[in-house]
């Protein structure tokens, strides 16, 4: 499924929200092991009549807190690529600009090592004013065309391998 641009300002300049499909199903997932994990076994002990320690419930509430949290912030991320950047916001606020003559190395791969699992995606290194930064933008994050785009330009200044 092609994933549409959430605005496209001018013919050069796109931007991007993140796949709600693939986010909202990791979201829940973390919810139901909160709830099957945290919160079963309190609803047990609240039925059979154990008086639950007062910490204990705000403890559990503070998890739910953090899931509901950590569900819902994937859809606050924006991604906008420009002719020769590539831009992200969290609820309208810039995380980073990074423009393709900053970067120094760009891969494609696994985000995390190790076998985790979390996804494939682009990690790059850039570096600006003397101090080097790594990045990643993940494929299934983002969805395959705002991938694609941003690739097509982080990569259009790099130099060209030689055989």
């Amino acid at each position: 499924m092609s994933v549409t641009p959430w605005l496209q300002m001018n013919k050069d300049i796109r931007v991007y929200k993140p796949n709600r499909f693939y986010n909202l199903v990791n979201g829940l997932t973390l919810l139901a092991l909160f709830f099957f994990g945290l919160t079963l076994p309190v609803l047990i002990e609240l039925t059979g009549g154990v008086p639950v320690e007062t910490r204990k419930l705000i403890g559990l509430g503070g998890f739910w807190f953090i899931g509901i949290i950590l569900t819902l912030a994937p859809f606050g991320f924006k991604m906008e690529v420009g002719n020769d950047y590539v831009k992200t916001y969290f609820l309208g606020l810039s995380l980073g600009k990074t423009y393709a003559s900053d970067v120094q190395v760009l891969f494609y791969g696994n985000l995390f090592q190790g076998g985790i699992g979390f996804g494939k995606g682009l990690r790059y290194r850039v570096q600006i004013n003397g101090r080097s930064k790594s990045y990643s933008i993940g494929e299934k994050f983002w969805g395959k065309e705002a991938f694609a785009h941003a690739k097509r330009v982080l990569e259009s200044q790099l130099p060209k391998k030689q055989n």
